[in-house]
């Protein structure tokens, strides 16, 4: 029994040391030990113990104050430079550099991340939505028939007649500025044409291209002051309606029973619009607009070529002209 206790104290004796130099070989190789920092995000951070009183961590960006605990570099998978690695299952481990004062061991969490997608009004790129902007429009142009009095000269004695026109074209330009993303003010100006197809005096019916009378045209050059309010869309399509006052400038050309007859007038007119656009670039637009020009009261003056017009002036009905179109608008 003596010999059995003996035998124990011997073998305590010999290993104490061992186990205490292991553990300083790990924790306190220096007089400076490495310590770890953990905060309540998870992000764990190695800095020196002589580092720890310098500044106070409250971890404003890690979710408050860390907790200090000891930093085992074989227990986290980082062995410092020249100290044995504490275990031999990888190689990669023993490898990995000494990190500095500042070194994250563990990702910040990602739980502050915004993963929402952003809507479309924000990824969209359209381009300028307010300033300064051009539009250019083309289409077909139709002129409703227009009938009225005319009072030949030298009696006096008033006829009445009716005109019929062909289907025409029409051409817009309108520079304009954009007060708003809904709301815009221009200057349109416009040409419009239509071949005249026949003439009706009293109960008499000409042709265009007849015995009786030559070819006859309807030149119209309106120019408005326009609003246009659009309708305000998170996408590429956007509505619009609006319309213009001003006045438009009617020039008619007939050849009848061998005159050469011209007649003119500025008349007031104004304008309604409705359609709507596309965007196919940023700041470029594809439009597409229904339009109808009214004369409310139009009136002319008849004259011919210098050989005595039976034709003096000329009073018609209200006037309509409508237009389908296409067009091209830049925003700047």
């Amino acid at each position: 029994m003596y010999n059995y206790v003996k035998y124990i104290f011997v073998i305590l004796a010999l290993t104490a040391p061992t186990v205490v130099l292991a553990e300083q070989s790990v924790t306190t190789s220096t007089n400076d030990p490495m310590v770890m920092k953990i905060y309540p995000d998870g992000t764990k951070v190695v800095v020196r113990w002589s580092e720890i009183g310098k500044a106070v961590d409250n971890g404003e960006k890690h979710g408050g104050a860390p907790r200090i605990i000891a930093y085992d570099p074989g227990k986290d998978g980082i062995v410092p430079i020249g100290q044995p690695a504490a275990t031999t299952s990888t190689s990669a481990s023993t490898s990995t550099p000494m990190p500095s004062s500042t070194s994250v061991v563990t990702p910040e969490s990602s739980r502050g991340v915004n993963t929402t997608p952003s809507p479309m009004s924000d990824t969209g790129d359209y381009g300028p939505m307010e300033g300064f902007g051009f539009r250019s429009n083309v289409g077909v142009a139709f002129q409703q028939s227009q009938s009225g009095r005319i009072r030949p000269k030298p009696d006096n004695v008033s006829s009445y007649q009716s005109v019929t026109f062909q289907p025409g074209i029409r051409f817009d330009i309108e520079p304009f500025y954009n007060v708003t993303d809904w709301f815009s003010v221009g200057v349109e100006s416009a040409f419009i044409y239509n071949q005249i197809h026949s003439l009706q005096i009293d109960n008499n019916t000409f042709y265009s291209g007849g015995k009786s009378m030559g070819n006859g045209s309807l030149y119209q050059v309106p120019i408005l002051a326009n609003v246009r309010f659009q309708f305000p869309s998170d996408g590429p399509f956007r509505g619009f309606c609006g319309g213009g006052v001003g006045g438009v400038w009617d020039y008619s050309t007939l050849s009848l029973v061998g005159d050469n007859l011209t007649s003119y007038q500025w008349n007031y007119a104004f304008q309604l619009v409705a359609g709507f656009s596309y965007n196919v670039a940023p700041g470029l637009d594809l439009e597409t607009s229904f339009k109808t020009l009214c004369t409310p009261n139009p009136v002319a003056q008849a004259n011919n070529d210098g050989y005595g017009s039976p034709f003096g002036s000329e009073q018609f009905n209200a006037a309509y002209s409508y237009a389908a179109e296409v067009g091209l608008v830049w925003r700047f």
